[in-house]
């Protein structure tokens, strides 16, 4: 292709041979309505669970959404918790009753829904599970007078998971291999870290200027992020932290004293979560997420549950004017900014023209 004087000469000149500022990630928001649709999650295929209200009876139910359709479940999970990269669902059954409260796991895959049997019978008032991969591996949470007991279950069979020394310990998360991630008690009362493949529980430890920490997801690279506290009695604050390599090391850039807890990592190191505002961490750069909403759109971020691996994130916004309700945060694709400039000089057609493709 041949280019004229003038055109050789703008390109030649600093503007473009200098390298561009990277702008600021900008996402489109889609409301996934109002009702209890919070604790929504996606898999990488853009498939996102939830729940809804049903106008009719009032009762919570499951739901399915993609590109704008709902596909309502039949299912008595009425709060979800996770899905799998093939499209299953691992939820609660959850019974509200003046006097009792009653929180069962169940999976929903096929069509069918298959209750997940607790690993300490008959305490089971309060269990929540918290990952699952294609395979229908579940890790959860059993609690028992408030403390909680981490366990996996699979093809029926319930395992619990033990702690570091201690009693007690919490799922996080869990990843399409199935390694389970979450917070687990020393024998000295203080929680770590852990990490577990199947074949026993690892310390991920913690901070060295920290007290606790927990792990709140892992990607399939094994990279684990969750939150440490750090301070002492009313200074205390909780941090946002990362574990890869073999090290633990704070995550993202927050004022001293400002609450951060990542939440989720997608598998090209992108991690969201919440504090005193919630917040994306791409490229090493920390984003408040109500600065990456469209200018005027009347709501704010009010919480982040889940990242894929297209850097579409769920969670709940809430309108300035009042309520709150599940959403979609999608990035929105922009032109390189060497195109932009060539496309306002009017060349683009030249190139097309030629049969370049661009």
């Amino acid at each position: 292709m041949q280019l004229s004087k003038g055109l050789l000469l703008l390109l030649l000149c600093p503007l473009f041979s200098a390298p561009a500022l990277a702008a600021p990630p900008q996402y489109k928001l889609t409301l996934l309505g109002s009702g209890s649709s919070s604790n929504t999650r996606i898999n990488n295929d853009g498939l996102v669970a939830g729940v809804l209200q049903d106008p009719v009876s009032n009762a919570l139910r499951a739901y399915l959404w993609k590109d704008g359709v709902y596909t309502m479940l039949d299912t008595p999970i009425n709060h979800v918790s996770a899905i799998s990269a093939n499209g299953k669902i691992a939820g609660e059954v959850i019974n509200y009753d003046a006097e009792n409260y009653l929180a069962r796991p169940a999976v929903y895959a096929n069509g069918a829904t298959t209750m997940v049997p607790a690993p300490i019978a008959p305490l089971d008032h309060y269990n929540y599970l918290s990952g699952i991969n294609s395979a229908g591996k579940v890790a959860g949470t059993q609690y028992i007078n408030s403390e909680g007991y981490a366990y996996t279950s699979v093809n029926g069979v319930t395992t619990l998971l033990g702690a570091l020394g201690g009693s007690h310990s919490y799922v996080g998360g869990m990843n399409e291999a199935g390694v389970v991630v979450g917070s687990a008690q020393l024998a000295d009362g203080d929680y770590h870290m852990f990490r577990h493949d199947g074949s026993g529980m690892v310390d991920l430890g913690v901070l060295s200027d920290g007290r606790s920490a927990s792990a709140n997801d892992i990607n399939d690279a094994g990279v684990v992020v969750g939150s440490d506290l750090a301070g002492e009695d009313s200074a205390t604050h909780h941090r946002a932290v990362i574990y890869k390599d073999g090290v633990m090391q704070p995550l993202g850039t927050f004022a001293p004293g400002v609450h951060s807890w990542a939440m989720a990592i997608n598998n090209h190191g992108q991690v969201i979560g919440n504090g005193n505002f919630s917040f994306l961490v791409s490229d090493g750069t920390t984003y408040n997420l109500n600065s990456l909403l469209p200018a005027n759109s009347g709501f704010r971020v009010d919480a982040v549950y889940d990242i894929n691996d297209s850097g579409q994130i769920t969670g709940t916004a809430c309108a300035v004017s009042g309520g709150c309700f599940g959403m979609l945060l999608s990035p929105v694709p922009e032109p390189a900014t060497g195109l932009m400039l060539l496309a306002g000089l009017g060349v683009l057609y030249r190139l097309r023209g030629r049969g370049q493709s661009v």
